[in-house]
Parts: C-alpha cells; structure tokens; sequence
C-alpha cells in the first residue's frame, strides 16, 4: 500500500492577513522606537550642555570672572557710549573654554590675539542711521588675519560637545558668505552659546550699559558671581538653539560673524520653538526657527537651558515672556521657577 501526503500552503487571503498584521505592528513599534532615540538624543544634550556649564565655572574658577560672550566684534554699531574695540578678533568666548573641555591641544593652535573671523562690516544699510553714524565707520582694525593665522581652518573643526543629536540639521557653515570666517574657509555651527541680549547685533560693547536688563554674558563681559544677585540657580547662563533658521543664522562655536551673537531668550519679543518668521509658514517638522538668537530646539514641547550653578533645567515653550526675561537677567531682583 502506497501513502500519501498533502503540502497546504498559504492562500492569497492568509497572507495578506499576514503582512497586514506585521506592518500594523511595525507601526506601533516605531514610534516607540523614536521615542527612545529622541529620549537618548536629549540625555546627551543635555549632558553636553552639562559639560560646558561646568567648563564655565571652572574657567570662573581660575580667572576669578566668568567668560566674556565674545570679544572683538568687527560689524557691531559705532555710536557715542558704545565704543568699537581697537583690534577687531571677531571671537566666541567658547573658545576660552576648550581647556576644560579636554580640548586644549587644539586651544594651543589658535593664536588667540589675532582675528578668528575677517568681518569687519555688516549688512545693514547706512541710511537707516543719522548722518556722521555710519555703521561702517568701526573705528577698531583687524588683528592679522583669519585666513593666515590659522583660525579660520581650525574653525571646521566638529566637535560633539557643541552639537545636540537631536538636531538634523546641517552644522557646517558654508564658505564666502558674511557667517564665514574668511575666504573659502566653512565653520562648524553650535547648538549652545551663551545666554546674551540680541541687542549686541547692533551696539559695540553694550554689555556695559544694559543696566537692570544686564545679561550674564556679552560682547567683552567680565561678569563676576557676586554681580548675578538673582542667584546663580535662578539665572539663564547657556541655551539651545538649531541649526537652521529662516533669518540669519546660528552661531558657530569658535568665532563671532554678523549677527552670531548667542542666544536671548526674551529677545524680539518670542517664545522658546518660535518657527515663524515675516512671511514664512511656522513648520517645526524641517527643524528650522524664526531668526537667529531664538532659543529652541527638537525636542517636543521646549529646549534646555544650562543654569548659573551648573545645574540643566528643560523649560517648556509655553513659559511666558516676562519669565523668560527674568530668567535672562542677572540683577532684577526675581526669583522665579520655570519648573
């Protein structure tokens, strides 16, 4: 006697069950998936951030004054009170703290008295100013040159610490534009710079007349810890900020161009995540916000900001202005909780 048997495969039906039930399951993985990797992203953000708050304190510790936000603008705004600096460095103060960043081999390349950055004008039209305040009369002269020095080079160097994996966005600075440090030379962006009223895109050295409305840090800033009298914990000393905006640009970490300041998060009267900008559609999915000194970041709902103490605080985008503006300055005489 002879035996048989009978191979059934799948019909058609079962495995179009099949597929539909595996991509219905994908599905609800990978927003999981994402979830986990955005959480990741923003751990090392905020550890990154971590890392530089405490390089300032250390520097703070050493030089018994906390780093200036830059120093040597070439393209601020020359009027009575607000002097230009005699040499033009064109530097982001971010670079004084490469020595506690475990980045002091490449400190010693930079050859810090001289120009990181060749701007020496900006864009703004003369005659938005009265006659005899020409923005373009500087009054301070180049030191050396970025190109022959070595600075601009140094300044694509990519390092981790100033990036947030969050942001996916493009950190090189692109060559032969106002934002580059000089000729066919690229910067690299940062996602942290210091926490600086956006009023220093204008005004030489303006620091030292803000007053009540004084920062922790700006242009030539020599802020001591006793000066910040609201309290180190309760004071704005680093933000975040993207890569990509509509107007402007980002900073980058090693030198100063037009409109590169740092960030102010009571500027221009916004929001921390405000992606809009004159005629363009806000759209927070491109990564891209409104102007340059907006705080934000991809991370839902807010961005982080390092405090006065070191210590990392996510402030949520919903947080009013007025908040945001005594978190900013350093003697108002405030105390709040953006928690």
């Amino acid at each position: 006697m002879r035996s048989s048997s009978c191979r059934r495969g799948f019909t058609l039906i079962e495995l179009l069950v099949v597929i539909a039930i595996i991509a219905i399951l994908i599905g609800l993985l990978l927003p999981a998936v994402q979830k986990v990797r955005e959480a990741a992203a923003r751990s090392q953000c905020r550890n990154n951030m971590k890392q530089i708050a405490l390089a300032v304190l250390n520097y703070e510790n050493t030089k018994k004054t906390l780093p200036p936000a830059g120093r040597g603008y070439g393209w601020c705004r020359v009027l009575p009170g607000y002097p230009a600096d005699a040499k033009i460095t064109n530097q982001n103060g971010m670079v004084y703290l490469l020595p506690y960043l475990e980045q002091a081999p490449l400190y010693s390349k930079f050859v810090i008295d001289q120009a990181f950055a060749n701007t020496v004008s900006n864009t703004w039209s003369s005659t938005y100013w009265p006659v005899g305040q020409n923005p373009q009369d500087k009054g301070g002269v180049l030191a050396g040159n970025a190109v022959t020095n070595g600075n601009a080079a140094l300044a694509s160097t990519q390092l981790p610490v100033f990036r947030c994996p969050s942001d996916g966005g493009d950190p090189v600075m692109p060559a032969g534009t106002a934002y580059g440090p000089g000729a066919a030379f690229t910067g690299v962006k940062t996602n942290y710079d210091f926490i600086v009223r956006e009023w220093e895109y204008a005004y030489c050295n303006s620091w030292n007349t803000d007053g009540a409305r004084r920062y922790m840090f700006g242009q030539n800033s020599d802020c001591r810890i006793a000066q910040v009298s609201d309290g180190m914990s309760n004071t704005f000393m680093l933000g975040e900020t993207l890569y990509s905006v509509y107007n402007g640009t980002c900073p980058t970490w090693s030198y100063r161009a037009w409109v590169m300041i740092g960030i102010d998060p009571a500027g221009w009267n916004v929001s921390i995540n405000d992606w809009s900008w004159g005629g363009y559609i806000p759209n927070p999915i491109v990564g891209r916000l409104g102007s340059w000194s907006f705080p934000g970041s991809m991370h839902t709902n807010g961005c982080q900001f390092a405090m006065g103490d070191g210590s990392v605080r996510f402030v949520s985008q919903s947080t009013s202005y007025n908040i945001l503006m005594q978190m900013s300055t350093i003697s108002g005489g405030e105390t709040v909780n953006t928690d």
